[in-house]
C-alpha cells in the first residue's frame, strides 16, 4: 500500500481526517509514519493529496490536507465485461481495475456459469474494498464502476451496447495489437471476457449476427485474471 485511500464523506470542514483500523495500522506500523510526517493520500475521483500527520495514537490517526498533487497516472477509458468468474478470479479483477483505473466493469451470468457465485461476499459486499485496495497500490484516483447483472440477459446487455464491442478469444481474428493501427485504444470500448471454458456455438452466432469483433490476446489459454491483467498491461503502455 502505497498510498492511503479517503473517501470524501470522512474529510471534515478543516480538511482533516480521522482513520481507524487497516489504514491507521499501516501508517503506523508500516510506513512507520510519526506526527509530522507526510503521506500520499487518493481520494477516488477528486484526486492525488499529500496529507499530514496531526496525531497518532495507539488506536487512531488524524491527517490534514497540504498540498494537491499531480495525479499519479491517467486512468484507462474502457469498460470490461466478465462472464461471472470465481469469487477468487473476481477479486483479483477488481484489484487490477481499481489499480489502472478503467471506467466500468460489468459481470453477467452466462449460460455456462454457476449462479452461486453471486451469493459471494464479493458480489454483494466486498467490491469497493478491492478497488481501494488496488487505487491505494498505484495510487490512480478514478474509482471504477461496477455493475453486477444479476437478474439480466447478458446478450440483450451486448445488442444495447452503443461502443465498440471486442470479443476476447483465443481464436480471435483479429491480434490486440490492431487497437493501436486503427487508433481505437481510446474510444469508449468494451472489452468481452467470456468464460474460460471457451464460448458456446451459439455464442459465436450470435456475436457473428451482431458483427461483432473479435481479438486475440496471443495463441494460449489464459485464466481470465491473466487474460485481463495482459490486456491492460497492452492498452496503458500503449
Amino acid at each position: 500500500m502505497n498510498w492511503i485511500v479517503i473517501e470524501t464523506s470522512e474529510i471534515n470542514s478543516e480538511t482533516s481526517v480521522l482513520v481507524t483500523g487497516p489504514r491507521h495500522e499501516h501508517i503506523k506500523n508500516i510506513l512507520k509514519k510519526k506526527e509530522g510526517d507526510l503521506v500520499q493520500v487518493v481520494i477516488p475521483n477528486v484526486g492525488n493529496f499529500r496529507f499530514q500527520v496531526i496525531r497518532l495514537a495507539e488506536n487512531e490517526t488524524v491527517l490534514k490536507e497540504v498540498e494537491v498533487l499531480p495525479r499519479e497516472l491517467s486512468p484507462l477509458s474502457i469498460e470490461c465485461f466478465f462472464s461471472l468468474p470465481r469469487p477468487q478470479t473476481t477479486k483479483k479483477i477488481l484489484h487490477l481495475a481499481g489499480a489502472y483505473g478503467i471506467e466500468s466493469v460489468f459481470f453477467f451470468a452466462t449460460e455456462t456459469k454457476n449462479k452461486e457465485y453471486w451469493t459471494s461476499p464479493v458480489y454483494t459486499k466486498e467490491g469497493s474494498d478491492l478497488l481501494f485496495t488496488g487505487m491505494s497500490q498505484t495510487g490512480n484516483c478514478q474509482m471504477p464502476k461496477v455493475h453486477m447483472g444479476k437478474n439480466e440477459n447478458w446478450k440483450t446487455f451486448l445488442e444495447s451496447y452503443t461502443g465498440t464491442v471486442q470479443i476476447l478469444d483465443r481464436v480471435g481474428t483479429n491480434e490486440i495489437e490492431i487497437l493501436r493501427e486503427q487508433g481505437n485504444a481510446t474510444n469508449q470500448q468494451l472489452f468481452v471476457f467470456g468464460p474460460e471454458s471457451g464460448w458456446k456455438e451459439s455464442d459465436w452466432e450470435f456475436f457473428e449476427r451482431l458483427s461483432l469483433n473479435t481479438v486475440s490476446l496471443g495463441n494460449i489459454n489464459l485464466r481470465t485474471e491473466f487474460a485481463f491483467s495482459s490486456l491492460l498491461y497492452f492498452l496503458f503502455k500503449n
